[in-house]
């Protein structure tokens, strides 16, 4: 799967948890090179299902 990559800034690592809310899903806060946070991104169960599978798909998932 290509996609269109989008001119702006780049994360180059993340943090990423839950919070309490059983219905929210996974945290994920892209960081800069020196770690301050750019954003925070929510990914529910659909959307975190379809990358699961993009990353098992393209052998993302093994050494």
């Amino acid at each position: 799967m290509r996609i269109n990559r989008p001119d702006c800034e780049k994360a180059f690592a993340f943090d990423m948890g839950v919070c309490g809310d059983p219905d929210c899903g996974l945290h994920l806060i892209p960081s800069r090179k020196n770690g301050t946070p750019i954003c925070e991104m929510v990914i529910g169960r659909d959307q975190l299902r379809d990358m699961l599978a993009i990353i098992h798909d393209n052998g993302l998932d093994l050494p």
